[in-house]
């Protein structure tokens, strides 16, 4: 699978020259995973699938989608009455697409996407602070996990919303990297938060040096993948 990571700069204002479009993940040219920025449509993806609805990861209207798309999310979308909302594994084309349920907002529901063409598998997340061990199960033998930069230092940033007690938020990059390594050989790190702009060749180096059994990169916009 070729994977070309459109966008890593998190839904904050600063950006730069490498990081500066919001999420987006293209598979072989035809699955988009997250629409962070309306120009990716012109890639005209195939199909498209949104891990939560969040403007910086679902930047969705009726005029831009392409009817040609095939489009899932996580839950209903008044933006976008005609997508679906995913409930089990999507067969598209070559590709095998199963949704993860994932931790991160109370407001929203959000999910992850193992990607399997042949034996290759891939898993992307957008935010996250956890996937629930009932969940984990799917995730299996990856070839490459790309998940959240919007934390480098460990715990994150998790709290608790005072009217329902749930926890909402995002672990660290540390955190993530500890979770995923038995999954995988390899790990890239995008949707970068404001810690990443201040000196980015260093954050680059600090994310490298948490490579332990899973080589750890960071992503900028463009990059492509082979796995």
């Amino acid at each position: 699978m070729q994977v070309e990571i459109l966008g890593t700069r998190g839904n904050i204002p600063l950006s730069s020259r490498a990081h500066a479009r919001h999420s987006g993940i293209l598979i072989d040219d035809r699955l988009l995973l997250d629409l962070g920025e309306s120009s990716y449509l012109r890639r005209r993806p195939t199909h498209i699938f949104i891990t939560h609805l969040h403007p910086d990861h679902a930047a969705l209207s009726r005029r831009d989608v392409a009817l040609a798309a095939e489009t899932y999310v996580p839950e209903l979308c008044r933006a976008i009455p005609e997508a679906k909302v995913i409930s089990g594994p999507v067969r598209a084309g070559a590709h095998r697409v199963v949704p993860v349920p994932t931790r991160h907002s109370v407001h929203v529901r959000s999910v992850g996407y193992v990607v399997e063409k042949g034996r290759r598998r891939i898993f992307y997340s957008s935010d996250l602070f956890s996937i629930h061990p009932r969940y984990r199960s799917r995730l299996g033998r990856l070839d490459l996990v790309i998940t959240d930069g919007s934390f480098i230092r460990r715990g994150g940033l998790v709290r608790v919303d005072a009217a329902t007690g749930r926890r909402f938020g995002h672990a660290g990059i540390p955190d993530l990297v500890a979770f995923f390594s038995p999954f995988t050989r390899r790990i890239v790190i995008t949707h970068f938060g404001g810690w990443f702009y201040s000196d980015i060749a260093a954050s680059r180096r600090r994310i490298a040096a948490l490579s332990d059994g899973a080589r750890v990169t960071a992503a900028r916009d463009g990059m492509v993948v082979v796995v």
